[in-house]
This record gives C-alpha cells, structure tokens and sequence, in this order.
C-alpha cells in the first residue's frame, strides 16, 4: 500500500484523527500520516477497510519470526487476534496497549485463579505479568520469559534464602516443584498439596542430610511408602513400560507439593503430553475437541487398566453418569449387538467420534452427511 501522507486528507472526513495524537503512544504509521499503509482508501472485503486481514497486515512491518520465539504461542496470538490486546492508532500505554497489563490479562485468565488465595506473589498482586511471562510466543510452557526466572529476584545464594531451605543453595533449584508462581493458601505460597514427608520437614527420608541428593535414585525409593501403589501397574495396559531407568514415578508426580490432585508435576493435561505428544497436537489443531480433553483422568485410570485405552469404566466410560448416560440408548447402536463390518468388533463410541479432536462437528471422524455413515454402510 501507499506509503504517502494522507492524513490531512483523511481528517477532512474522519474528525477523530485528530484524537489520536492526543495519546501518549501513536503507532508509527499514524504517526507519519500514513493512513492507506493499512487502509484501502477504496474498498476492502476486511472491516474497518483493512487492506488485508490483520495478521498478515500486522506482521507485514512485526516480523513473525521475532515476536514468536518458540513452540509456545499465546492463543490470541496464534489466532492473529492482535487487537485484542493492542490499539491500531494510538494509546496511553506501553506497546499500544489498549489498557494495563493487569486489566488486560484479566479479562481472559480469571483474576480469582491467579490471586485469590491468601499468599499472593509480590509481581502478581502489582499486576506485573510480563516480568515473568511473554505475551507473544516462548520456548517455554506458560510463556515464560526464560529458565530460572526466579533467580531474576531471588538470589539462590543468598543466606535467607539458605535459611528458609535448610542451608541449601537454591541454584538451578526447581522452584515451581514447591511454590505457586502466583497464590496459596500456604505461607511462602507453598502450593495447596503437599507431600507428608515435605509437610512434616522430614527431607531425610528422600535425601541424604545437607544435601540435594537423594538416597536412591530409583522409584524403590517412593516404594517404601507407597508399596500397595505397584500393584496397580500390574495389569494388561500399564505406564510401566520396558526400559525405563531410574525413578519413573517422579516424571509424573512431584514429591515436594503440587496444585493437582494426586501430586502431579504438573496440569493433568501437560503431565500426559509430556509422552502423548500426539495428543496435544490434537489439542492445538484440531477445529473441534472434546471440552474435558484436558482432565486426562477423568476418562483415563493413570497407572494401569485391563480395559484398552486405559478407560476408567471401558467402553461405558463415554455413557458414565454425569457425562452421556443416555448415549447407545437411542442414537446408533453400539456394544455387542452391533459389529463394525470393518473390524469385525463391537462398536463404541470412538467408533464415529474421536474424543481427541476432529475437523468435523461433534468430533465425528469423517462428515455427517454422508462420509461417516458410507465406510459401514456401503451404497
């Protein structure tokens, strides 16, 4: 588009030009009267007369490569939904914000999560987000701006910082594995579950004194406790896989404290995408997904199952009460009256859905018209 200064042109007509350098921040092109750099003075097809859709208007000057540093992008981003957050002409904030920080991070992540509990982070009750979070794209998960962003404030090395950890140096410590980034209820924002032996200041029972080490590094260790839960591994489909080394309940579970049930590392759904990658590219891809996707274990049992897929109640999981109950009762049939052709095996419900994701409505496997119903029911 023209690069020209139009903007006194334009302001014979559109009266409110004149407001945007009232601002403190004015987006380059405006600034410069450059007004058909992203308007068509014509006609457009994009609202606004935007020459091109606004992704593409926008990382015509933004270069993608740059704000996008990395696999994590955040969702509005990644939808090119760059006004959501940023004013197209001018602002009284930061980067052409069109509110604070605060304001805008809270009008789609509840403020209630991130600080309503006792304890709050420091950064989080000022509403600095972006001190430990980048709001385009990272490397990291939950967009953080880089590894050991805590030692950014606190010093590992520090003699209080020694202190409240048992005459440890905190460096490379993973702090997260102990403490909620944002509020607790817990003094020191210690998060909500907590490990008895954690609790109870008994470090001993998992390292050697004074140290970081841990008395063994196999999960023999978790067993001296928690002996009844190798059983159920035993069975036909299990997590327990061949090969593993070392402690494998800890690529799962943290033994210090955690905000998910069971003591897991980390939310239910990153905790499984850690090895079900392909599930998580279902997640992020797909145009229609199941809307618990994300609470793994409200379908899956974690350790072991006789029942494939590792489903909490078998091909009735998708019929459980307070899910589908009604499902196979009268819609298509399924169970053992009613075989698939092409498998010769009882039909389910992920027989026509895939309850990871799909292109087509009610996460069906092909189209409803006719493109699902025609692999069994040839015409």
């Amino acid at each position: 588009m023209s690069k020209k200064n139009t903007r006194r042109l334009c302001a014979d007509c559109h009266g409110e030009v004149a407001g945007f350098f009232d601002k403190k921040m004015v987006h380059e092109p405006v600034a410069r009267g450059q007004c058909t750099a992203c308007h068509n003075p014509h006609a457009s097809k994009h609202k606004g007369l935007i020459g091109t859709g606004k992704e593409e208007l926008c990382y015509s000057c933004h270069k993608k490569d740059v704000l996008l540093k990395g696999r994590v992008v955040h969702q509005p981003v990644a939808e090119g939904l760059c006004l959501e957050c940023h004013a197209s002409h001018s602002s009284n904030n930061r980067g052409l914000l069109r509110a604070g920080v605060e304001r805008l991070c809270f009008e789609c992540h509840k403020i209630e999560d991130i600080r309503g509990k006792k304890f709050v982070h420091p950064e989080v009750k000022k509403g600095r987000c972006t001190t430990c979070h980048n709001p385009h794209g990272s490397t990291l998960d939950g967009l953080i701006v880089k590894k050991g962003v805590c030692t950014s404030c606190h010093d590992a090395g520090t003699k209080r910082l020694k202190g409240v950890h048992y005459g440890l140096n905190m460096k490379g410590a993973r702090c997260l594995s102990c403490h909620s980034p944002h509020s607790s209820d817990n003094r020191g924002i210690i998060k909500a579950n907590v490990h008895r032996p954690f609790a109870e200041g008994k470090c001993s029972v998992c390292h050697r004194p004074g140290s970081k080490e841990l008395v063994q590094a196999d999960y023999n260790m978790c067993l001296k406790c928690h002996e009844a839960s190798i059983k159920s591994f035993y069975k036909r489909y299990s997590h327990l896989m061949a090969g593993r080394t070392g402690n494998f309940c800890a690529e799962c579970h943290t033994p210090h404290a955690s905000d998910q049930r069971a003591l897991l590392s980390g939310r239910e759904d990153k905790t499984c995408w850690q090895c079900h990658q392909d599930t998580e590219g279902f997640a992020h891809s797909a145009r229609y997904v199941h809307p618990e996707l994300r609470k793994c274990l409200d379908c899956h049992i974690s350790h072991g199952s006789n029942t494939r897929y590792m489903l909490v109640a078998g091909d009735n999981t998708c019929s459980m009460e307070g899910c589908h109950p009604s499902q196979g009762r009268f819609t298509h049939p399924v169970g053992e009256d009613a075989i698939d052709p092409r498998s010769k095996e009882p039909m389910n419900c992920s027989t026509c859905h895939n309850p990871m994701g799909s292109p087509e409505e009610f996460i069906l496997r092909a189209g409803k018209v006719m493109e699902l119903c025609i692999k069994c029911h040839q015409i």
